[in-house]
This record gives C-alpha cells, sequence and structure tokens, in this order.
C-alpha cells in the first residue's frame, strides 16, 4: 500500500480513529486499520464497543490495507513539516516520510486485527444542528463509573411523538427534547454509551447548517453517519431508571437571573472551591442572589447577583462544577431556577424555553 496526503487531513483522520482505540490491548486492537482503495483512504479504529470509520482523499498509488501502532502514528504524522505526507507500507513496516524525515514503524499483521461488519446503510436522518445540540445539553450529565453502565448512555426515548434525550449521573437529570424531531425508536427505548455521542459530535461539527446525520439501528448495534464519517456503537443492555418520578410537579420558589451574570459569579466563586467536596452557597431574597464559597485554607469569597426571586428567603448549596454546566447548557440570556427546599432536587431551564432541564441535587452542608 502506498499513497501520499497533506498532513493536517491525515492527522485529522488518524487523530479521530486513535481516540477509540483499545491502547490498552496487546497487539492488532490497539492499531489502526489503513485501507487504500483508489484515491480514497479509509481509516478505521476500534475497541470492539465502538468503532469509528472516516475517509481521507489521498492520492492513491498501490491499493492495500495495514494496521499501524494508533498512538504512535499520529505522533509521527503530527511531528513532520506541513505539506505531503508519503505513506508506504511493505510487509512488515510502514515508511511515513516527508521532505528529508523518515519513520519507520513496524506493523502488526493484518489478519490479527478484528473483522468488523460493513457499515449499515442508514435507515433513517436526524438534523444534525438540532441533534449535535441537544447531545452537547445531555451527554455531560452522564456517569462516568463503570461500575454503573446504565448511567455511562444516554437515553433515546419517545414524549409525545418527539425524541427526548435523557442522561443522568445520579447527582443530576439533564433532558433535551428534540421538538420538531420525529422519534427514531419508535416504541423502543435505546441506551447510547456517551463516549460515542462525544465523537458524534466532533464528526458533526464540520458539517453545514441544514445537514443530515443518518441513523441505521439493528437489535444490538446503533449506527451514525455524519458526512465522511460513520460511528457504530454496541447498545448498552438494561432497564434504564426511571427518571420521570424524580421531578417535582411544582416549585414554591423561583429564581430568575441573567445567565452570563451569574456564571461570571459563580466561577468566580469556583476558584475557592478546588476541593472535590467543595460547594457553591446560593441565598436567594427579593431581588439578588448573594454568592458565597468558603474555603478552611484558602478564605471566602462573597458576590451578590441582581436577580428577580419569588418564594421564601432560601439558602441552598451545589457542586459548583455540576452547577455551572448546568447554567451553561441553557439556551437563552435568562435562566430559571427553581426549589422546594435545601433538601431536595432544584431545576435549572430557560425562562420560555424548556425543552432543555437540567435536575441538580442539592450538597448538604454544616
Amino acid at each position: 500500500m502506498k499513497f501520499k496526503s497533506e498532513r493536517d487531513l491525515l492527522v485529522e483522520a488518524l487523530g479521530t480513529a486513535a481516540r477509540v482505540v483499545a491502547t490498552r490491548s496487546p497487539g492488532a486492537t490497539s492499531g489502526i486499520l489503513l485501507t487504500l482503495t483508489g484515491n480514497h483512504l479509509t481509516v478505521t479504529g476500534t475497541d470492539l464497543d465502538l468503532t469509528v470509520r472516516t475517509t481521507v482523499d489521498v492520492i492513491g498509488y498501490e491499493d492495500g490495507a495495514t494496521v499501524v501502532p494508533a498512538r504512535l502514528i499520529v505522533d509521527a504524522v503530527r511531528s513532520l513539516a506541513a505539506g505531503a505526507v508519503t505513506i508506504d507500507a511493505q510487509d512488515d513496516t510502514v515508511e511515513i516520510s516527508l521532505d528529508r524525515a523518515k519513520f519507520s514503524l513496524r506493523t502488526f499483521a493484518l489478519l490479527d486485527y478484528p473483522k468488523l461488519p460493513a457499515v449499515s446503510e442508514p435507515n433513517t436522518s436526524l438534523a444534525a444542528l438540532d441533534l449535535v445540540q441537544g447531545l452537547s445539553q445531555v451527554v455531560r450529565a452522564s456517569s462516568n463509573d463503570e461500575a454503573r453502565p446504565l448511567l455511562t448512555g444516554v437515553l433515546f426515548t419517545s414524549e409525545g411523538g418527539v425524541l427526548r434525550l435523557v442522561a443522568t449521573d445520579s447527582y443530576r437529570l439533564a433532558i433535551r427534547d428534540l421538538t420538531g424531531v420525529k422519534s427514531v425508536v419508535g416504541e423502543r427505548d435505546l441506551l447510547v454509551p456517551s463516549k460515542a455521542l462525544v465523537e458524534l459530535q466532533r464528526a458533526a461539527s464540520s458539517l453545514k447548517v441544514d445537514a443530515e446525520i443518518g441513523v441505521a439501528l439493528t437489535d444490538a448495534e446503533i449506527v451514525f453517519v455524519a458526512g465522511v464519517t460513520s460511528i457504530s456503537s454496541r447498545l448498552i443492555d438494561g432497564n434504564y431508571p426511571d427518571y420521570r418520578q424524580l421531578i417535582p410537579s411544582q416549585y414554591p420558589n423561583r429564581l430568575r437571573v441573567a445567565k452570563d451574570t451569574l456564571l461570571t459569579s459563580l466561577k468566580r466563586a469556583k476558584l475557592l472551591a478546588s476541593d472535590p467536596t467543595s460547594s457553591v452557597r446560593l441565598t436567594m431574597k427579593d431581588n439578588a442572589v448573594d454568592i458565597t464559597t468558603q474555603s478552611h485554607d484558602k478564605g471566602e469569597v462573597v458576590d451578590t447577583v441582581d436577580g428577580d426571586y419569588t418564594g421564601e428567603e432560601l439558602t441552598i448549596a451545589f457542586n459548583p462544577n455540576f452547577l455551572i454546566e448546568g447554567v451553561e447548557a441553557t439556551i437563552g440570556d435568562e435562566i430559571v431556577l427553581e426549589s422546594s427546599d435545601s433538601t431536595r432536587p432544584a431545576m435549572v431551564h430557560g425562562v420560555e424555553d424548556v425543552q432543555y432541564r437540567y435536575l441538580l441535587m442539592p450538597v448538604r452542608v454544616q
């Protein structure tokens, strides 16, 4: 196999595949599969649960395939000067060269690379802009704890005939209804690993505003096709927690505040909340909210933000990172924070737009 490609395009494709490779696994599964057909190079990375394939237009000289160490080839190509990189794979070696610089790397046996199924043809599509925006709002609330696999994914479900995205790590819950987007799942709920959805957001970032993302579905797998990149992921098996019962029907206390002003104050308070157990306290009262963080080692920060508050004066504390992420994800110039008391979950959403809701557990403070 031999081809020539612009360095930056090649680095991007290799990096996309390398992110999902099982780098701790021995042998070929820690490599990237390069397949050249004519002037089209397909770059594949997999950890057997998640597979990413992306295509690059190159100048092809000799068709073929090879499996190269993932991180090593990414670093090697990135280290070269800008220009056209030549990749020449023969037997168990691949040469990577540009000008007078040349790498000669050992490759893995092609026969040892996992036999992956072909990419399924999409049977439906979703508006890329809506889906990516929705995912950016909810993926942040999913868990990273592999001991709780059900919480490491995003639930794709149907609510009133539209697609609803749900994620929780048990400390917070994010819900986004994609109004105008028909559910791709019918009556069936799908639990898609967040890792796959993060890659989908990256792949879709370069698409045009009116682009569509293709979706194909089998009993155990979902495939997203975004431009030249396909992302195939196994679905998480199991019943997602009943999130609906976590949402209170009403809140007696309601704070309306400018989003950017609140974020600035929260990020200021976060400077003293570096300990994982630290919290930020919000004291809500008429026309204002006091924001306070105390640290035994560092001191205290106090700030006041103007706002419109209805309800009894209330002090409630939150994990600052979780609260900031919920406010950042809310669309609009103002946000609403609704609460019952200092021990029950509070809700963050837009003033008029409630397609996105972010439920957050408070932190108990002495």
